[in-house]
């Protein structure tokens, strides 16, 4: 479906951008932001295309897309993640020597520290932390901003969760500064300087978090799973046995931090769904009282599902042929970027049926949740490859929050829900505010 059919709260925002277009695509893309991909498609007359060549940053690079594609993407024998995703984006939304980038005996050893992080007994912890916090924000009444809501209570509930303690006042100003880094890290000009100086201060933040933690010899002869997340990256070390350089542990605190954060831009899209889709919200009104909790709820967790897949976050991911290889008729040199077309994977009308429609039973008593093609995060295994550990931890929190948005009625301006596909990340841009009906 195209965007001018959604409903008239999805649609795109208009623009005033100059249509001029370049054999390199890099400014292409950073102008059209979501629609590149399938406007890269349709200028090359193939909008079915698995593969296309482009032109990224002064060099030729494969776009890819399907189930297909995310198999191929991940194969960690084909392709390495090593210099992979640009510096500019690399820089402000990873930081330098994360885990993003590394490969083979590196990745997999600084990978068991975020398996750890995550297991289900902490996940658990910060799923709980997440419904409190929501609870106690819709039962205040009032007008309630929900993307400035969420990076409040997703910023204490991840801080808190990893042993991190200070008044409400500072865990909301670091939530904040960690928002800003994600706001900015596609976005040329003004907002990614913001980012960048976002990144700089959370370091630093993060640094004296890990020094602080590694003078303090509580933790000696504790077990693991008595240590707070906080403690255990202070403490991992790397394949050379060593701990890990201050700065490079400061990094992958934040990477444990800034996701939680970042599903504040999801819970606005749950905001719109659930505005555009009244019979959803009666129906996770009525889950939720039914179990007696937010946490957990079936429906509530296809809804969470469906709004990843369908509204736009992450745009694309990269990698790199590790040797010269083919792939979908095409032929890669080795270090040639592989970029894969994250949204129209998720939106792809040749592999979802109503690709462009809102519709969570999709994913109600099946399996279309561990599908290839279900990649808002990434794709891949967990344990072995490249996927996100924290994905079911953003799973379960998006549906915590939008088990809590649909607990009561509210109203809101239709005009604040809608949102710039031109722009990396997006999300509505009147928060969206609601006010309580009752």
């Amino acid at each position: 479906m195209e965007a001018t059919d959604r409903p008239a709260a999805w649609r795109t925002m208009p623009t005033e951008h100059a249509r001029t277009r370049s054999k390199d695509a890099t400014r292409d893309l950073l102008r059209d932001g979501y629609t590149w991909a399938d406007a890269a498609r349709a200028r090359a007359a193939d909008p079915a295309a698995r593969a296309l060549p482009v032109r990224l940053l002064g060099r030729p690079a494969l776009l890819v897309r399907g189930a297909e594609a995310v198999r191929f993407f991940y194969d960690g024998t084909l392709l390495r993640r090593e210099g992979a995703v640009p510096l500019a984006v690399r820089l402000p939304l990873f930081g330098r020597g994360a885990v993003h980038g590394l490969d083979d005996g590196p990745h997999h050893r600084r990978k068991e520290l975020f398996l750890r992080a995550t297991e289900p007994r902490r996940r658990a912890d910060l799923v709980a932390a997440a419904d409190a916090g929501w609870a106690r924000a819709v039962a205040a009444g009032g007008p309630l901003d929900v993307h400035a809501t969420a990076v409040r209570v997703h910023g204490r509930a991840v801080q808190r969760w990893a042993g991190i303690e200070l008044p409400e006042a500072e865990l909301d100003r670091r939530a904040a500064g960690l928002a800003q880094v994600v706001d900015g890290f596609g976005v040329p000009g003004p907002a990614w300087v913001q980012a960048l100086r976002a990144r700089r201060e959370s370091e630093s933040w993060a640094l004296e978090l890990i020094g602080r933690t590694r003078l303090d010899a509580v933790r000696a002869g504790r077990a693991p799973d008595e240590l707070s997340v906080l403690e255990l990256v202070a403490g991992h070390r790397g394949e050379d046995g060593q701990l890990l350089p201050g700065h490079t542990a400061a990094v992958e605190l934040l990477n444990l931090l800034r996701p939680t954060v970042a599903v504040s831009w999801f819970a606005a899209f749950a905001a719109l769904a659930l505005h555009e889709h009244p019979g959803w919200a009666r129906r996770l009104r009525e889950e939720a009282a039914g179990r007696a909790t937010a946490v957990g709820g079936p429906e509530a967790t296809a809804f969470a599902h469906e709004v990843r897949r369908l509204f736009p976050f992450v745009p694309l991911l990269a990698a790199r042929a590790r040797r010269p290889l083919e792939w979908g008729g095409h032929r890669l040199e080795a270090g040639q970027r592989v970029v894969l077309d994250v949204h129209g994977t998720n939106t792809d009308p040749w592999e979802w049926e109503r690709a462009g429609e809102f519709d969570p039973a999709r994913f109600l008593g099946t399996g279309a949740a561990a599908a290839a093609n279900l990649v808002p995060q990434g794709g891949g295994e967990v344990a072995g490859g490249h996927r996100c550990p924290g994905e079911d931890v953003t799973v379960a929190v998006l549906a915590v929050a939008a088990a809590h948005l649909a607990s009561r009625p509210w109203r809101t301006d239709p005009a604040g829900l809608r949102y710039d596909l031109h722009r990396m990340p997006t999300r509505p841009q009147g928060g969206p505010v609601l006010e309580p009906l009752a």
